[in-house]
């Protein structure tokens, strides 16, 4: 008696799953476009506060520190070798726009803005978040190598 070996329903070869991958990145990209799109909507054409549509920040930023940290670690984000000084750009950037942002969200879309110790006490908070955020980035960054080079060790 033959023994059929069952192929899987979506048998795809290499080209198919590249195609495949690249229509997700883009749905996934479009997706987070959309949502930013509605909280906009929410925040300027609805007139709604910003505390109604916080939950779907928090869920955006969330998936975007899973996305970035799971492209480290699995290396569709190649470092050669993470330079201090580069990382130290990277957080001061990082710095930057989110005080950027923080300041405009409270300051300029919102009546009254914050005082300026309202604003020190955010800024603070960008700070440790940002170097949080960077630290993890980091350890996912070393855990992917770490495992690449095993890999390739055992090949």
């Amino acid at each position: 008696m033959k023994n059929k070996t069952k192929k899987p329903f979506l048998n795809m070869d290499e080209r198919n799953k590249l195609i495949a991958y690249k229509v997700i990145s883009i749905m996934y990209f479009l997706t987070i476009i959309a949502i930013q799109g509605i909280v906009i909507y929410r925040q300027f054409a609805l007139g709604q506060e910003i505390e109604d549509f916080e939950d779907i920040a928090v869920i955006m930023t969330v998936n975007s520190l899973f996305l970035i940290s799971a492209l480290l670690y699995f290396g569709a984000i190649p470092f050669r070798k993470l330079k201090i000084k580069s990382i130290l750009l990277i957080y001061l950037g990082f710095i930057f726009l989110g005080s950027l942002f923080t300041y405009a969200k409270y300051n300029i879309f919102q009546s009254p803005g914050l005082s300026f110790s309202q604003l020190w006490d955010k800024l603070i908070i960008i700070f440790i978040i940002t170097g949080l955020i960077l630290l993890f980035w980091i350890i996912f960054s070393i855990l992917g190598k770490r495992k690449l080079d095993k890999e390739l060790e055992d090949e």
